[in-house]
């Protein structure tokens, strides 16, 4: 619902349900705008205010417009899938293999995948 919450800021608008609103999430979304990265910015200073001040401040200096953005994910590569399988890793382990593990050893466990299926 802290969506519904960052609609309504960009509506102008107060949300109908205020305990919903994320300081952390919506941030992050009006740091991707121009107009808008300096109030993000100046909250995230102010993190220790208390949230229903933040979005006091975030609802009376943010103007009314239509922003949308796509919400970024990190890519993971084939790589990733292929050590995560193979050695059962969680998803922090399996960062962590990738930075240790050469092409090399990565080659051998993929032929290895390979010649066991």
């Amino acid at each position: 619902m802290p969506f519904k919450v960052i609609n309504a800021i960009n509506a102008g608008k107060e949300p109908e349900n205020p305990e919903n609103y994320n300081p952390w999430l919506t941030n992050i979304f009006f740091s991707r705008f121009p107009d808008t990265l300096y109030f993000a910015q100046m909250m995230n200073l102010n993190y220790d205010l208390d949230k229903k001040y933040q979005l006091a401040f975030v609802i009376n200096t943010v103007r009314p417009s239509k922003r949308w953005s796509k919400w970024l994910k990190k890519e993971q590569s084939s790589d990733y899938e292929l050590i995560r399988d193979w050695y059962g890793f969680s998803e922090r382990k399996t960062q962590d293999a990738l930075a240790v593990l050469t092409k090399d050893q990565i080659k051998e466990i993929r032929e290895a995948v390979a010649t066991k299926e």
